[in-house]
């Protein structure tokens, strides 16, 4: 079985990774030609990439040309951080070539995806988690860089880019009138707040529900257990980081924003910090207010981006 030459992110997503009768005998040739012996395969239906589980021990994450970029994030990042982090992430055990796509072997984290659990678990468990969050952060952004500075997109390069592109990506969205008519004035009042040459840290851009993982003590309480998916992975200012949890996890939450803060280790408040947040979410890779802001009715509660910005992040 071989994989598509001509494949294009459309007909990916749309035809293509829906049907794993096109791609799970792929991912079988790509177990055995790394000496894996296969009982049980599956598609998993997450993410953006074709993956699949091998015996409940291995994924297999294979990646279309055009997400080549992700293919080297992810296994660089792997590499970079084997042994370093206290929170448990996955083993590279193989990567290579095929067909003109790539793909990485990696081991299966044991745990639940966040996103299935979070909205049954209590005020309680999610402040404990959150503030776990922040800490697995603190520590990943204490590691050097080392040899993932050269990752694409730089920094420098990367904000000069959304910022060309942001004001398209959210017509696109159907953001509402009052947030269009914002984004401008907004963006240039807030752009003098970033750091002109921050502090290079590794963003993994992956503290997000959909990437973390969750299991319970023996008491029964959740706690996060792992960390996946580096496809995303850059170097540049820390808090671009905070965006993922921030929204998707704190939603709004003062006391569980605090949490989160604190676990990161901010010690006072910083005035600045819901602007500059606010403003790196508009610049987003992925920025999709609607999918990100887990507000109900946000766009009929307020009506300029800085009522946004303090709805969202009240620091």
């Amino acid at each position: 079985m071989r994989l598509p030459a001509d494949i294009t992110s459309e007909n990916f997503y749309q035809s293509f990774r829906q049907k794993p009768d096109n791609w799970l005998g792929v991912a079988l040739d790509i177990c055995l030609d790394h000496g894996l012996s296969v009982d049980v395969i599956e598609p998993v239906t997450d993410g953006s990439n074709l993956v699949a589980s091998v015996d409940d021990r291995y994924i297999v994450k294979i990646f279309p040309p055009f997400h080549r970029h992700q293919w080297e994030s992810e296994y660089r990042t792997l590499q970079h951080l084997a042994g370093k982090t206290n929170i448990p992430i996955p083993d590279l055990i193989a990567r290579g070539e095929r067909d003109g796509w790539t793909y990485v072997i990696i081991s299966k984290l044991s745990g639940i995806m966040l996103e299935k659990v979070w909205e049954g678990c209590t005020i309680q468990e999610k402040t404990d988690m959150l503030h776990q969050t922040g800490q697995i952060m603190a520590e990943v952004h204490r590691l050097p860089v080392g040899g993932l500075a050269d990752l694409e997109p730089r920094w420098q390069d990367f904000i000069r880019r959304q910022c060309e592109e942001y004001p398209a990506r959210h017509r696109r969205y159907g953001m509402p009138d009052w947030l269009l008519r914002d984004l401008d004035p907004y963006v240039s009042s807030a752009l003098p707040l970033l750091p002109p040459d921050p502090e290079a840290v590794i963003l993994t851009g992956e503290y997000t529900p959909f990437n973390l993982l969750a299991d319970q003590t023996e008491n029964g309480s959740w706690h996060i257990s792992g960390m996946i998916d580096f496809g995303d992975a850059m170097t540049g200012f820390r808090e671009y980081d905070l965006l993922g949890p921030c929204t998707f996890l704190c939603a709004g939450n003062p006391d569980l924003l605090r949490a989160l803060l604190r676990g990161y280790g901010y010690k006072q408040n910083d005035p600045a910090l819901g602007r500059r947040l606010m403003l790196l979410l508009i610049l987003h890779r992925y920025s999709n207010l609607n999918a990100q802001v887990r507000i109900p009715g946000w766009q009929e509660q307020v009506t300029s981006l800085e009522a946004l910005e303090r709805l969202v992040f009240p620091v």
